[in-house]
C-alpha cells in the first residue's frame, strides 16, 4: 500500500534550493524551482553522487561531482556524463507540509 508521508516544510527548502533526506531507507532530494517542488532519488545515475550536494542552476539540477544536469520535474538527463534519468517520486504540498508518496 502507498501513502503520502511528510518529508519537510516549505520553509525548509527556499526557492532555488534543494535538500536531501533519508526516508524508509531511501535517499531522496527535494528541489524547489520556479515550477514548484519536486522529489527525486538522491543519486546521480552517472556515479552515484548525491544530487543534493549539487545546486539548482537555470531550473536544472546540477550534480556537483561531474556536472551532469537533470530536469527536476521529469528526472530526464539534460547534459552528460549521465545517460540515465533520475527516478522521480510523487510529491504534493498540503498547507506548509511537503509530502511524498512512498510504496510500502
Amino acid at each position: 500500500m502507498s501513502e503520502f508521508v511528510k518529508i519537510a516544510t516549505t520553509a525548509e527548502i527556499p526557492m532555488g534550493e534543494m535538500k536531501g533526506f533519508e526516508v524508509a531507507e531511501e535517499k531522496i532530494v527535494v528541489a524547489h524551482t520556479e515550477k514548484g517542488y519536486f522529489a527525486l532519488i538522491d543519486e546521480c545515475t552517472h556515479d552515484s553522487a548525491p544530487i543534493s550536494d549539487g545546486r539548482i542552476r537555470n531550473g536544472e539540477l546540477l550534480c556537483k561531482r561531474h556536472g551532469a544536469r537533470f530536469d527536476p520535474e521529469t528526472g530526464d538527463v539534460l547534459a552528460p556524463p549521465a545517460l540515465v534519468p533520475l527516478d522521480t517520486l510523487e510529491l504534493k504540498v498540503k498547507g506548509e507540509d511537503i509530502l511524498i508518496l512512498l510504496d510500502e
